[in-house]
């Protein structure tokens, strides 16, 4: 029987969208499956007044009981040598610290488009180092590829995106212009960068997929500060409108949303032959094709593979050597909220636009082997209601007294670092089930010694940037020390040359299984030394679907 389409790709999310597209211009017709519905610009709360009590309609979706996933396995005890990272609130900092951590909560979008819905636009190539952690720190692994052989991807990827940034960073690799200069800095952001100056620290200009001016149907940035809550004038690159239009222009491309699925079907020789799952309507389906994408991200790509165990493959699809799910790295995040003595207008602007880079390089400084960066968002003190309910105390008149010289003053400093893969972080299936009546994926991450004393340095960097800054007022905290919240989830599916050590190779494609080919942050084998991993996820798609359409050219990929 002919297949239905000559490549499937489950997942249209930032590594999904980009495979479909580079695709789609060799001439491969592609069929795009997404757990999520559509969204359109103008379906976002930001378009109302009251949008701070309007329900968001991406975590409306995702949240909603019925696309429950995963589990989190027990909180571990917290060691009460960093209780100074407790979570905190105006009405919580006299309460006792939690004894255990919490459960984990991965922030993710289902829909068309993913995580790119409420990304906030950060395009980073990775730092030269952290491809080659082992060999130049002596931690973590090396990636199976050299920066250079990224730097062509990530430039397309770039231009796809039309990312604006500032090229002269001191601390990345030599390149080029970007397609737009960097975006200028909001008051909020030039006090930081005073206070950065003062410490003998660089604020820099962060690298966007955000246009500055308008480009076809979609508008420039109006700086409204609400891109994690989906962009209303498309200015943001989020996939689904900067990359997917341009595919499906061709006629090569049909994105089905509202697809679940729930296993891969495969034969006697191991290849995938076809994905099954759930369509809108509750009906189960099948989709055949000659090769597959998996870009469902680092925690339901590990699941579909492990769900569909049997056959040639009895402890699921390219596990052979017990890897799928290991090395899982959650985000390692500390927000440190406050106020300012006079008003800001920290409610405009972009959300990170711009980062502190210093130790991006992790032991090239004093503090722990796992680099990080520093910076400044608005938080949960963007919009009034954020300010009357978690910064501002008091009733009546002490109230609004308050509010009026709070608000537009208040930010969050925040700091992000890389967690080094562990075997032991990783994701398994639970004995529970979903609506479907697939094992949900059960999330086992803890934190270790490295990771409580970057999270700890972290911490008192931001005081120290408080207080050069003039931020003296601080309001509240919250980090994965007692709180994981993963947004820069990543490993569980990891490249590399050896197959006892990783499960996909340099290309993406799943060892021992040639038209298999994953393309999304579970390919990661580090995460970037605190960089966003959206732009690397990108850059590594163009690369596996162009050699993907390459094998398949030359019939390496069907039998």
């Amino acid at each position: 029987m002919s297949a239905d389409t000559d490549v499937c790709i489950v997942g249209a999310g930032a590594g999904g969208a980009v495979a479909a597209w580079a695709l789609v211009r060799r001439g491969v017709h592609v069929l795009l499956l997404e757990r999520g519905p559509r969204f359109s610009p103008s379906d976002y709360e930001t378009h109302s007044p009251d949008w701070e009590v309007r329900s968001s309609p991406l975590a409306a979706f995702s949240e909603a009981p019925e696309q429950r996933s995963y589990e989190s396995a027990s909180g571990e005890p917290l060691d009460p040598r960093y209780a100074h990272l407790a979570s905190r609130s105006p009405t919580s900092f006299a309460a006792p610290p939690p004894a255990r951590r919490r459960s984990f909560y991965y922030s993710r979008a289902l829909g068309v488009g993913g995580s790119t819905l409420h990304y906030q636009g950060e395009a980073h190539r990775f730092p030269d180092h952290a491809l080659r952690l082992r060999s130049e720190r002596g931690v973590a692994t090396d990636w199976p590829l050299e920066p250079r052989e990224l730097a062509a991807c990530y430039q397309r990827a770039e231009e796809l995106l039309q990312v604006a940034g500032d090229p002269e960073n001191p601390f990345k690799a030599p390149r080029g212009a970007y397609p737009h200069p960097a975006h200028p800095l909001s008051a909020v952001s030039r006090r930081v960068a005073a206070g950065a100056s003062k410490l003998g620290w660089r604020l820099l200009p962060n690298p966007l997929a955000i246009l500055p001016v308008a480009r076809g149907s979609r508008a420039a940035c109006h700086y409204c500060n609400g891109c994690v809550r989906g962009c209303d004038v498309a200015a943001k690159s989020s996939v689904d409108v900067a990359v997917l239009p341009d595919a499906e222009a061709t006629g090569r491309l049909r994105v089905v949303p509202r697809f679940q699925a729930t296993r891969l079907e495969h034969g006697p020789d191991g290849r995938i032959t076809a994905v099954v799952g759930f369509d809108a309507d509750g009906r189960e389906d099948r989709h055949t094709a000659r090769a597959f994408v998996l870009a469902a991200g680092a925690v339901e790509t590990p699941r579909l593979l492990l769900a569909s165990a049997g056959g040639a493959h009895p402890d699921g699809v390219g596990n052979a050597r017990d890897q799928v799910g290991r090395h899982f790295m959650e985000t390692l995040y500390v927000h440190r909220a406050g106020y300012f003595d006079e008003p800001l207008e920290t409610w405009a602007g972009i959300p990170i636009e711009a980062r502190i880079w210093d130790w991006n390089g992790a032991v090239a400084r004093d503090g722990p082997p796992a680099g990080f960066v520093l910076g400044q968002f608005a938080g949960w003190l963007e919009g009034p209601v954020g300010n009357a309910l978690d910064g501002v105390e008091g009733f009546g008149r002490r109230h609004r007294e308050a509010m009026r010289r709070r608000f537009g003053a208040g930010t969050t400093l925040f700091g992000i670092a890389e967690q080094l893969p562990r075997p032991e972080n990783r994701i398994t299936l639970s004995r529970e089930t979903d609506a479907r009546g697939v094992p949900l994926a059960h999330v086992e991450t803890h934190l270790d010694a490295v990771d409580l004393e970057v999270l700890s340095h972290m911490h008192a960097r931001l005081g120290e940037l408080a207080e050069a800054a003039g931020l003296h007022t601080l309001v509240g905290q919250t980090g994965a020390y007692d709180t994981p919240s993963a947004t820069h989830v990543a490993g569980s599916c990891r490249m590399g040359h050896d197959p006892g050590g990783s499960v996909v190779d340099a290309f993406g494609t799943v060892h021992g299984v040639p038209n298999l080919v994953i393309a999304d942050a579970s390919v990661l084998p580090t995460q970037g030394a605190g960089d966003s991993p959206s732009l690397t996820i990108q850059a590594l798609a163009l690369r596996a679907a162009e050699a993907l359409a390459d094998r398949a050219q030359r019939g390496e990929v069907s039998r």
